[in-house]
C-alpha cells in the first residue's frame, strides 16, 4: 500500500487535484437569495453541480439534497463516518493581487491562491481525495464515509438543518474548517439587539459596524448639524481583544464634546462601557470555565432606527452556561438601565471529551504527521460542528503557515486567500490516517 504522502504527491494525482480545485474556485459561490429551485442562488447550485461531477468521476455515489447540500459516499455500510465541508464562500472584496475566482498556483512560495482555497473548497477537495485514496488502494473499511458538501455555512447553516430533515447524520463526523489539532468545543453564540430609547433631536445620524459578528472598526454620529467620525480596528467577534471598538471611541468622543443632550448621557455612557468591555460585565454575564475560558462580548452594529438608538451585541459564552441563563442575565442587566431587548437569537455550542476514542484517533493521526504533541482545544468561533451531533472541527489551518504573503492578507476571509501546498499534503495524510485509526472504533 502506497503511503498517503507519496500518493498525494504523485504527478497524476497532483495534476488532477489542481484541475479539480481550479474548477471549484472558478465558481463565485456566495450564498444569496433563492432563485427558483436553487435555495442559495445559481452560483451556489453551480458549485454543487461541479463538486458532484468531480465526485462521480472519482467513482463515488452522490446525492443532491435539492441544492441545499450534496453528498459523496464511499462504501455501502449503514454505519457512516462523516466529513462536513462547505462550497459557499464570502465575497471576494478588494486588495487582491490575482483573480479571486480562479486558481493561482505560486510554485515559488508553495501556495494555492483563490477565494475558497482555505475556506473551504480546498479542504473539501483534500477530504474527497483522501476518500479516493481508500478506493484506489482497495482498502476496506467497517463503515461508509459520507462527505457532506454544504452551501450556506457562511450565512446561517440552514443547509445542515435541511440535511438532517432528509438524512440521518453520521455516527461521528469532523469538519475541515478550523485549525489542527482537534477542536473539541465551540462556545455558544448569542446575538442581542438592545433599544436604548429615543435619541435627542440633535442626533440625526448614528452608525457603527457592518456585521454583527465583528468588532466595529469605524463609527460616526451626525449631531447638531456636524459630523463626528472615529476609527478603531476591526476583529472577529470570537477574538475581540485583537480589535479596538469604534462604538466606545464614538461614545467617548461625544461625552467629552458636550454636544449630546443631558437625557442622552446615560445612553452614551452605556455604549462607552459596553464597547470597552469584552468580558460581559456590563451585561451581567462575566462567566468563565476551565474548558472554554471567559465569555466574550462585542458591542457591534450600532444604528439610529426610527429615532431610537439600537445597539447589537455578539456574545460567545462557555458551555458551563446555557442559552436561557445567559439571556436572563442580560435581560436583567439591560432592564436595570432602563433599556430593553428587542430581538435575540443563537444557540449553545458543543463540547466533546478529549478522552473519547474518536478524538484520540484523530489526535494520534495529527501527532504522527506533525511529529509533535497535538493537544485538543476549544474556540469561540462557529463551524458546522455545532450543527450536527457527534461532530468536531479538525484542521486544516495551523499557525506555521500564516502570513506567508504578509500580515493582514492570505487568511480565510482575507484578500489573496491561500492554502499552502505543503499544508494540503499534510492535511491529506492526516485525514487518511484519521480514517484508518477510526477503524478500531467501529469494528
Amino acid at each position: 500500500m502506497i503511503r498517503p504522502e507519496e500518493y498525494f504527491n504523485s504527478g497524476v494525482i497532483r495534476a488532477e487535484f489542481e484541475s479539480d480545485l481550479s474548477a471549484l474556485l472558478s465558481v463565485p459561490s456566495v450564498a444569496g437569495k433563492a432563485e427558483g429551485v436553487y435555495p442559495y442562488g445559481r452560483e451556489c447550485a453551480r458549485a454543487v453541480d461541479t463538486a458532484i461531477g468531480i465526485a462521480k468521476r472519482l467513482g463515488f455515489r452522490t446525492e443532491n439534497h435539492e441544492y441545499h447540500c450534496a453528498s459523496a459516499i464511499m462504501g455501502d455500510s449503514p454505519t457512516e463516518i462523516g466529513i462536513v465541508a462547505h462550497l459557499d464562500v464570502v465575497p471576494a472584496g478588494g486588495g487582491w493581487n490575482c483573480e479571486p475566482y480562479a486558481l493561482t498556483v505560486d510554485r515559488e512560495k508553495g501556495l494555492y491562491i483563490g477565494r475558497g482555497s482555505l475556506d473551504d473548497k480546498g479542504p473539501l477537495l483534500v477530504a474527497m481525495y483522501a476518500m479516493r485514496y481508500f478506493a484506489d488502494n482497495g482498502i476496506k473499511l467497517p463503515f461508509s464515509v459520507r462527505l457532506i458538501m454544504g452551501s450556506d455555512e457562511e450565512v446561517g447553516s440552514s443547509d445542515m438543518e435541511y440535511f438532517k430533515s432528509v438524512r440521518k447524520p453520521p455516527v461521528f463526523s469532523f469538519t475541515p474548517d478550523a485549525d489542527f489539532p482537534v477542536c473539541i468545543g465551540e462556545k455558544g453564540i448569542m446575538r442581542v439587539a438592545v433599544d436604548l430609547g429615543e435619541a435627542g433631536s440633535d442626533i440625526t445620524g448614528l452608525s457603527a459596524g457592518t456585521v454583527v459578528n465583528a468588532v466595529p472598526g469605524e463609527a460616526y454620529a451626525v449631531i447638531g448639524g456636524g459630523r463626528v467620525d472615529v476609527t478603531g480596528r476591526t476583529a472577529h467577534a470570537s477574538t475581540p481583544h485583537k480589535g479596538v471598538n469604534a462604538v466606545a471611541l464614538l461614545a467617548d468622543a461625544l461625552l467629552r464634546s458636550e454636544l449630546i443632550s443631558e437625557s442622552d448621557i446615560p445612553k452614551f455612557k452605556f455604549l462607552k462601557e459596553a464597547g470597552e468591555d469584552i468580558r460581559g460585565r456590563v451585561l451581567g454575564t462575566e462567566y468563565s470555565d476551565e474548558h472554554f475560558g471567559p465569555l466574550t462580548s462585542v458591542a457591534s452594529v450600532l444604528r439610529l432606527t426610527d429615532g431610537h438608538i439600537i445597539q447589537h451585541f455578539d456574545i460567545r459564552y462557555p458551555m458551563s452556561r446555557k442559552f436561557d441563563r445567559v439571556y436572563a442575565d442580560i435581560e436583567k442587566a439591560v432592564s436595570a438601565r432602563g433599556f430593553k431587548i428587542i430581538s435575540h437569537g443563537g444557540g449553545d455550542g458543543y463540547y466533546s471529551s478529549a478522552d473519547s476514542k474518536e478524538i484520540k484517533a484523530l489526535t494520534a493521526a495529527c501527532e504522527e504527521v506533525f511529529g509533535r504533541e497535538c493537544k485538543p482545544f476549544t474556540i469561540g468561533g462557529g463551524t458546522y460542528a455545532r450543527e450536527l451531533p457527534n461532530t468536531v472541527a479538525f484542521g486544516p489551518d495551523t499557525a506555521e503557515y500564516h502570513n506567508l504573503l504578509g500580515e493582514g492578507t492570505g487568511g480565510c476571509h482575507d484578500s489573496n486567500e491561500y492554502l499552502a501546498i505543503e499544508l494540503a499534503q499534510k492535511s491529506f495524510a492526516i485525514y487518511v490516517r484519521s480514517i484508518l485509526n477510526l477503524r478500531d472504533c467501529y469494528r
